[in-house]
């Protein structure tokens, strides 16, 4: 009955304002309500977190920091066996520590740069099954993410970098996700996928990570809807994230001048991801005001407008994030 009600008053408003930019708040501000309501986490019993979660095996790449690290550490509080993956393995070394005292009865951790296509599907996938002789749960949350606009630095440019970041960010995940499968099929399994709305949203200074993010949503949905049709056994999640509060990420908050509505804590959105284990859904989005900014790219004319407003000038932006390209950038700013 709330929802008849919020979309009634938010079309009735709407309709009442005069201009574009009246109508468009009106409708955001019905969607952010509308989100409010029906994003609200459903309560899971102990004895359902038990069943779903305790003792499985949780092979989690991308562990060595932000979302990963913090899901190497709810998880293991659930009383889950884990494989942490990640470039580097000292980082990994003190993540598994962390997650032993929380809890897990079992941390193993493999050092492998996911750049590397050909061989993460022996050197991870299989490596894990070795181990632990199963699988339940494959996330997908390791990536790179090239910072700054794209015509700004002839390093971005390069189709030797531009391929290593569809590797890591898309083509690992899909070898990934493809070879773990049938041994989902085994266990009842499901694949998370850590995407973001940088997979459906434009980011003046992201755009190839953008780019990554686009092809990875539209091969994993894509993927629901086959193992739908037959009738797998094995779900997939893709996680449609706005900004992730991560020590790795306040700077850019501050860059593109992010609102704070729009920033999702950390905790609060691993909660969610690690519910999702249990609950199925096909997409969780967060936080839930991010909803009301897909709605704004979707039906709003003028949101390159918007997203730019308030947002220092091209050369300003360029320069911002000369250090992050270093050394091999060359910038090309604007005469």
């Amino acid at each position: 009955m709330r929802l008849w009600i919020i979309s009634g008053l938010t079309i009735f408003g709407a309709l009442c304002c005069t201009g574009v930019v009246a109508k468009v708040a009106v409708l955001t501000l019905g969607v952010l309500l509308f989100c409010y309501v029906i994003t609200r986490s459903p309560r899971i019993s102990a004895e359902r977190y038990r069943e779903g979660l305790y003792n499985k095996v949780v092979l989690v790449c991308g562990a060595s920091s932000g979302i990963g690290e913090e899901l190497a550490y709810q998880l293991a509080a659930k009383h889950c066996q884990l494989v942490l993956v990640a470039r580097t393995e000292s980082k990994l070394l003190r993540v598994k520590e962390g997650a032993i005292k929380a809890g897990s009865p079992r941390v193993e951790v493999i050092a492998y740069d996911f750049s590397n296509v050909k061989k993460c599907v022996t050197s991870v996938l299989y490596k894990t099954i070795e181990m632990f002789g199963r699988l339940d749960y494959l996330i997908l949350n390791h990536g790179l993410m090239p910072n700054g606009p794209f015509l700004g630095f002839s390093k971005q440019q390069d189709p030797e970098f531009i391929q290593k970041i569809f590797n890591v960010n898309v083509f690992s995940y899909m070898q990934l996700a493809t070879h773990a499968i049938p041994h989902l099929e085994v266990t009842g399994g499901h694949i998370h996928v850590t995407s973001s709305l940088a997979g459906e949203i434009p980011q003046i200074i992201g755009g190839l990570y953008c780019a990554t993010k686009h092809a990875k949503n539209g091969f994993f949905y894509s993927l629901q809807q086959e193992l739908i049709h037959k009738k797998s056994k094995v779900s997939v999640n893709i996680g449609a994230f706005g900004l992730i509060v991560t020590r790795e990420m306040k700077d850019t908050s501050k860059k593109i001048n992010m609102p704070k509505f729009l920033q999702g804590d950390l905790q609060t959105c691993v909660k969610i991801i690690i519910d999702n284990l249990v609950l199925r859904q096909r997409t969780i989005t967060f936080p839930p005001t991010s909803k009301a900014f897909r709605f704004n790219w979707y039906l709003n004319p003028f949101f390159h407008e918007f997203f730019l407003a308030g947002m220092t000038d091209y050369n300003s932006l360029v320069k911002s994030y000369v250090n992050v390209n270093e050394p091999l950038v060359k910038t090309t700013l604007q005469k």
